[in-house]
């Protein structure tokens, strides 16, 4: 008899704590909810927006889900130095990174001599008006020595160039006009963004000898001092945290407002890498 009762009570706990588990647990998952859809709105944001294609959940399939602590997410993206051998090579060293992140044996060197393409021919006409290249079809400059940089369109090609070389089922996406939401949301998916911003998130600055007619064309172009590379990888509630290939020997914290500011300024300029395998 005795049995039977300390039974039936044990049963009557297990039942209640499965209960109260439960109930918290679904308390929790519609607070995140309210969380989610009040930052959406406050941003004027679509939460169902498609990036190259893609929705942010299509974009994470593949990847390792990352675990929050104390409300702080980083993504364990590989810290590579830039110098000394690419002192303007932020951008080739910055996919390096996140191609490693995802298991492969590639370092920056063997990226920037074999896959990435670029031109340093900067020429004066009669009239002392410069000619160079498009930054938006090759890196302008050598970036061994000097130059200026490339954007997104570049390291997207640069990288798929490498997929295609290893037969692997992955692409490098270009995405659009990322609001900070689904930032966050995709580094939820354990996805690490190359994203274009400035050094150290300073003001940029606007020199007369950065600009150049686009070789070919009578299109002017001017690159935009203190512009740089980096890989976000991370959040918590005030910062965005990344993989800053400039000098930095630990994962850096910027302030979400100042990064998202310098990444609209810099045309809101973001690669990806999507994982096909499935």
């Amino acid at each position: 008899m005795k049995n039977s009762l300390l039974v039936t009570v044990l049963g009557l706990c297990t039942a209640a704590c499965t209960f109260a588990t439960d109930y918290a647990y679904t308390e929790y998952l519609q607070a995140s909810r309210s969380a989610e859809e009040a930052l959406y709105e406050s941003l004027n944001a679509d939460p169902h927006t498609l990036y190259g294609g893609y929705t942010v959940e299509q974009l994470g399939e593949g990847y390792e889900k990352p675990s929050s602590v104390f409300g702080k997410t980083v993504l364990d993206v590989p810290i590579i130095d830039q110098y000394p051998e690419l002192p303007v090579g932020c951008e080739v060293t910055s996919a390096a990174a996140v191609l490693q992140y995802l298991g492969f044996d590639i370092d920056k060197l063997s990226l920037t001599d074999n896959y990435l393409k670029w031109d340093d021919d900067f020429t004066y006409d009669d009239e002392m008006v410069s000619h160079g290249p498009d930054p938006y079809r090759v890196f302008a400059g050598d970036p061994y020595r000097w130059g200026y940089g490339c954007f997104a369109p570049v390291i997207v090609e640069t990288m798929n160039r490498y997929f295609a070389d290893m037969n692997a089922d992955f692409e490098a996406v270009q995405l659009d006009e990322l609001n900070s939401a689904d930032i966050e949301k995709l580094v939820d998916e354990g996805v690490p963004m190359i994203v274009w911003a400035s050094r150290d998130m300073k003001a940029y600055n606007y020199r007369e000898p950065s600009e150049w007619i686009i070789n070919g064309t009578s299109r002017k172009f001017t690159w935009i001092g203190n512009s740089h590379t980096l890989v976000l990888c991370g959040y918590d509630k005030d910062c965005f945290y990344f993989m800053d290939c400039d000098g930095k020997e630990e994962i850096t914290p910027y302030l979400k407002d100042i990064f998202m500011l310098r990444f609209k300024e810099n045309g809101s300029q973001c690669v990806v890498v999507k994982d096909h395998r499935q």
